[in-house]
């Protein structure tokens, strides 16, 4: 398959590029690509990578913590038509037998992906385990009875269940053990400080520890201030890479706009997205706890933020909106997630022996076709 006359984004700006595809990948770009078959074309459009959401709970009513592998594959179907061609499946704080169950259901999708190349799903890269290990006070719309103390024993346990499928883990950085946890697991995930009330000098311990990465930033922790900048204030400091959520209500679009000046290559836009995701507003249940949504404004009863409602592919169109330049807000949902859990080889850009994850979408950044691994969407 070759894809012509487009606007191609690669290396951090758009040229007019030819692109070959086969068995599911990038083999050639360049100017002109000689040859037949079925071609695609792109005149006046711009073909960015597939975006990566590696923060997503749900969609269509169904979660990764309760869903079963039909509803799973439903859901990665989703995202795919909706632009979003990579995932981590984002686990949240539950009772046991549910993290089994969840862990086995999410490696057999993964296990089945793997076989199958004419997906058109939205691949899952791994887990994302957004909890138990956090404390109750910034606990956010974790369930608070489920929450745990941190376990090595425990988190070995469901990794082995998921098949060694966790790529991403969240915890809290002031408790107990957790800069025992992150110097032993460093060298294997991505470890990523949330829902706490760290001040500095704890983040900075726990940046120094080996952790990378911050989770959804300014929501769920100790706020920026002058004389205490709390976990917001070690991001620019120790250089972690940090979730931002885009969708106009967990954060205003001003302090969106600080944040891609004062660390554009560390900002990951995120969905966040829960189960209510792509249905009407009323009342739901995440993560156990009933919510409503309202306006696309999810909530719980004392008025508590439960995630969004929104896609990565509104994250980006909403960043623009913001004044945040195209070329940055599509590498914050491409190529910055991908770099930050080291899968930049494979996904997250357009390049040679790259999957074929691409979108093409016109001048004012609609979404008008999907390719995953090559397959139309």
């Amino acid at each position: 398959m070759i894809f012509r006359h487009g606007e191609v984004f690669i290396n951090g700006k758009f040229e007019r590029k030819d692109i070959l595809v086969e068995d599911g990948f990038v083999k050639e770009i360049s100017d002109t690509i000689t040859g037949n078959g079925n071609e695609v074309d792109c005149t006046g459009l711009r073909i960015v990578p597939g975006f990566f959401d590696i923060h997503t709970h749900g969609c269509l009513s169904y979660d990764f913590s309760k869903s079963n592998p039909a509803e799973i594959k439903e859901m990665c179907e989703y995202y795919a038509k909706h632009g979003v061609t990579s995932i981590l499946a984002t686990t949240m704080t539950n009772e046991e037998n549910q993290y089994h169950r969840a862990m086995v259901y999410i490696k057999e999708v993964m296990d089945g992906q793997k076989e199958h190349s004419d997906t058109k799903e939205a691949s899952i890269e791994g887990i994302n385990m957004e909890g138990p290990f956090f404390g109750i006070e910034k606990k956010g719309a974790h369930d608070p009875q489920y929450l745990r103390r941190i376990s090595q024993d425990l988190f070995d346990e469901y990794n082995e269940l998921s098949g060694n499928a966790i790529r991403l883990v969240d915890i809290d950085p002031t408790l107990d053990g957790a800069l025992e946890f992150i110097q032993r697991n460093k060298e294997f995930f991505t470890i990523s400080l949330a829902h706490t009330m760290s001040t500095f000098d704890q983040a900075e311990a726990a940046a120094k520890a080996g952790a990378t990465h911050v989770t959804h930033l300014f929501n769920a922790m100790r706020p920026l201030l002058h004389r205490e900048p709390g976990l917001v204030g070690a991001v620019s400091e120790f250089g972690l890479n940090t979730e931002i959520i885009c969708d106009g209500i967990h954060i205003h679009p001003a302090v969106v706009k600080l944040m891609f000046k004062a660390v554009p290559e560390q900002m990951i836009l995120i969905s966040d997205s829960i189960n209510p995701t792509g249905l009407p507003d009323g009342e739901y249940v995440a993560g156990g706890l009933p919510i409503t949504v309202k306006d696309h404004k999810a909530f719980l009863k004392d008025g508590t933020l439960a995630g969004s409602t929104i896609t990565l592919f509104d994250a980006v169109k909403n960043a623009v909106s913001f004044g945040i330049p195209i070329e940055e807000a599509i590498l914050s949902a491409s190529y910055y997630p991908a770099k930050s859990l080291h899968l930049e080889d494979t996904v997250g850009s357009i390049g040679v022996g790259r999957k074929a994850d691409l979108l093409l979408v016109d001048g004012d950044f609609n979404l008008k076709q999907v390719y995953v691994r090559g397959n139309e969407i």
